[in-house]
């Protein structure tokens, strides 16, 4: 196989055209243009029609604290990408976007559900531009059924899911909330993994296609058996916490030594309990038969994490994972981000932090893709090989070399403020 065969990436010659916001529509085509397509992110820096996301913090440190480039968020969800401005409450932006759609392959959007049906661009008007056009949707309900025309962001969803009453400490505890989006991230992995299974399509069969993704299915997708147990059985699944419905026990989150410090301990197997009560030593309860079979642990889950969260509480949780983990226990430290990415030796050795340049930050690292290709690499700065675009960083590029603009026509998109 010639060099320059062994070095293509898997999407090499897609071109997405990217008009999500937040993380649900980033997220998946940031994973897009880690394998190799060209994505250009089109976004108005009109604060009603911004990306929030520019404006959250964490910001890099130094610069103009107003600066729209240097939200931390922004810039890891958003790397690889090229960035340009349009105006698509204008007419000629409409226009402008598209002639790009006839000159790229994919578009993505996560605008209110009737946006861009609003302007003339939804998938009739821009599928006859473009046939071998696939176009991905994303709302919280979907674009059929009951629900079809209502708002929604991922915490919603999730709440709707049923993944919201699912998380926290078991009942009479009230569920945890929607805390970190979790939604958010899986709909943008389901929604790259569809555009994939698209794209196999048009390569078979020449067309393009429809993808309606509701995040509120993905979150229904991600809940397991608590549907169909429902569904088929009317048996609700119980909030289980940090604890597992097998016989595992002991099962959860304990404390060590320092402030909010844990490890997570799971014992699933009467040699991880053997191996667990060689590691506690003398310990009379560790030796206490109301622990002595998986059957008596789990009626006796209580006590026993209230035994061993008394034990690990003078550990390190470093420490204790490691021993742990010699003898073979399922056991890890609870990590916080600065752990995550300063301690974390599993994701140093798989170098899941990338430094990667930004026009504006300077060289920053981010997260790469979460899985390898064994016959393609992967490479998480995209065509352009850096971080996140500054707003509009790519205009030239994508009006002038795309489209064929002339430095007059140019000057005067911006001057009427379309570009």
């Amino acid at each position: 196989m010639a060099e320059t065969e062994r070095k293509r990436r898997p999407l090499e010659g897609v071109r997405v055209i990217d008009l999500t916001k937040i993380v649900a529509g980033p997220n998946c085509t940031r994973m897009l243009a880690t394998m190799g397509a060209e994505v250009i992110r089109l976004e108005w820096h009109d604060q009603r029609a911004l990306d929030l996301l520019r404006m959250v913090n964490p910001k890099a440190p130094g610069g103009d604290e107003e600066s729209l480039n240097r939200s931390g968020l922004f810039n890891n969800i958003n790397a690889g990408k090229y960035g340009a401005t349009l105006n698509l409450s204008l007419p000629q932006g409409r226009d402008l976007l598209k002639r790009l759609v006839a000159k790229s392959t994919v578009l993505c959007e996560n605008y209110s559900p009737n946006q861009m049906e609003k302007w003339g661009l939804g998938y009739q008007e821009l599928s006859a531009v473009n046939p071998r056009l696939i176009y991905m949707q994303i709302t919280g309900m979907g674009k059929s059924g009951t629900y079809n025309g209502y708002l929604s962001v991922g915490p919603t969803a999730q709440a709707l899911s049923g993944l919201t009453h699912m998380s926290g400490l078991p009942e009479p505890m009230p569920p945890a909330g929607w805390g970190y989006s979790y939604l958010d991230h899986s709909t943008g992995y389901y929604g790259a993994m569809l555009v994939m299974a698209a794209l196999l399509k048009l390569r078979r069969t020449g067309k393009g296609c429809y993808i309606d993704v509701s995040q509120t299915e993905v979150g229904l997708m991600t809940t397991g058996t608590a549907v169909p147990a429902a569904q088929l059985f009317g048996r609700k699944t119980p909030r289980l916490g940090n604890r597992a419905a097998e016989t595992w026990a002991p099962h959860g989150a304990y404390p060590c030594r320092g402030a909010d410090e844990w490890i997570a301990i799971a014992v699933q197997t009467d040699e991880h309990r053997q191996a667990l009560r060689a590691e506690i030593g003398d310990a009379s309860w560790a030796h206490d038969a109301r622990f002595a079979t998986a059957a008596l642990r789990k009626a006796n889950e209580d006590e026993l994490d209230s035994r061993l969260a008394a034990w690990t509480r003078d550990h390190d949780r470093y420490d204790l994972m490691n021993r742990l983990q010699r003898r073979g226990i399922p056991a890890a430290a609870v990590q916080n981000a600065a752990d995550r990415c300063e301690r974390d030796a599993q994701l140093k050795a798989r170098g899941y932090f990338v430094p990667l340049p930004h026009s504006e930050i300077g060289t920053w690292a981010v997260e790469n893709f979460p899985a390898r290709f064994g016959a393609m690499p992967v490479e998480v700065g995209g065509l352009p090989g850096r971080g996140a675009p500054m707003i509009g960083e790519d205009n030239d590029y994508v009006y002038r070399e795309l489209l064929g603009l002339s430095p007059e026509e140019i000057a005067t998109l911006q001057e009427e403020m379309v570009i």
